[in-house]
């Protein structure tokens, strides 16, 4: 299962990165979907792929998966010129890594394939858990994004894998005015424009297999190298510490997240990024603490963080609400009882994170 995801994985990968490409180059553009969320070719292209290529080992499969066709099949001619952009991409992908011999899908078997992820999951069976693209605004800006995909089992987290094309090799931040953000060092980026192919600058796939770690190597299966090991951090250094969240102030308390950050003696300024790559960056030690704490009312979908959690679980971290509670991935395409937020960190700061959220909760109560 884990050769599997992580095949599909590298296919979706190379799918989002060229109409990545497309849209810093204006060729193509996001949409808007009915809830306001944005939505491009390559959410839908992705998840028909992975899809597809996880059916070709287990046909009979079962999908919680962001995504769904309906807009593609009663969208008009819009949602018609759509399909086929999206069939030619995944059929485009298919043949550059297949070859000649690569099958070809139609729109219904696109259609189908998207639609494989309306399932419920639940707690009985096996059910692989998607985001196509999670982070869709990164994307679209040029920025980070993953492909987050996972199995649970019985309830379970079994297998993850997440590619992000975007993420650096290393942890090397460049600090902007309000905060922190992936960048590369001015001798990267010439090395990189000069296209000097010989090195492994950006583009990281993880994976992790429940009680057998997690692993970090390059999208690109060109470059070999070995994968390797990562571990959460270690021995915590208030004044070296780093946080990280969501980028978004709609999407988390920023201002509530200092306050636990400052509990914690933290004294440097947040690592703001897209996407489950956040988890990624706290399973390899680049940030020792990820904070999200929604508004009131929010529903945290499974999807956007099943992978991540498992990676970060096998790093030797811990994920869990902010009462402490494990993230419940068995109730259906939401993750039910949730208290407050979501935290994630090494299993010896994680208690002292619970502490420093009671403390802050506390005090904004007042």
């Amino acid at each position: 299962e884990l050769e599997t995801a992580l095949d599909a994985v590298r296919l979706a990968s190379t799918l989002c990165q060229e109409v990545q490409a497309q849209l810093m180059r204006m060729d193509e553009q996001a949409e808007t979907k009915e809830d306001r969320s944005l939505v491009t070719l390559a959410d839908y292209a992705a998840q028909a792929i992975i899809v597809w290529r996880i059916s070709q080992d287990f046909p009979d499969m079962t999908l919680v998966g962001e995504e769904d066709a309906e807009a593609l099949t009663e969208g008009g001619e819009g949602g018609a010129a759509t399909l086929a952009k999206i069939v030619a991409l995944v059929n485009k992908t298919l043949k550059t890594h297949i070859g000649d011999d690569a099958v070809e899908l139609s729109s219904q078997d696109v259609v189908s394939a998207i639609n494989k992820g309306k399932s419920t999951g639940g707690a009985k069976g096996k059910h692989w858990i998607l985001d196509p693209v999670d982070g869709t605004l990164g994307f679209v800006r040029g920025d980070q994004y993953a492909i987050a995909l996972a199995l649970m089992d019985e309830g379970d987290l079994k297998v993850g894998v997440m590619g992000c094309p975007n993420m650096p090799k290393q942890g090397d931040v460049l600090e902007f005015e309000t905060s922190y953000s992936y960048g590369f060092s001015p001798r990267l980026v010439s090395k990189m424009l000069a296209g000097d192919s010989l090195g492994w600058y950006k583009g990281c796939i993880f994976t992790a297999v429940r009680g057998h770690g997690s692993y970090m190597f390059p999208v690109d299966e060109e470059l070999n190298f070995e994968p390797s090991k990562v571990t959460v951090s270690g021995a915590f250094d208030p004044q070296k510490a780093k946080f990280t969240e969501p980028v978004m102030k709609a999407n988390s308390s920023q201002g509530f997240t200092a306050a636990v950050a400052t509990n914690l003696g933290i004294e440097c300024k947040p690592l703001r990024i897209y996407s489950q790559v956040k988890y990624g960056s706290v399973a390899r030690a680049d940030a020792d603490v990820f904070m999200k704490f929604p508004k009131a009312g929010y529903r945290e979908k499974i999807w956007d963080h099943a992978a991540g959690v498992i990676l970060v679980e096998e790093a030797g971290g811990r994920v869990s609400d902010a009462g402490g509670a494990p993230l419940n991935f068995a109730g259906g395409r939401y993750i039910e009882g949730l208290d407050r937020g979501i935290i994630a960190a090494s299993s010896a700061l994680h208690e002292r994170l619970l502490d420093a959220v009671a403390k802050s909760w506390s005090s904004s109560q007042l």
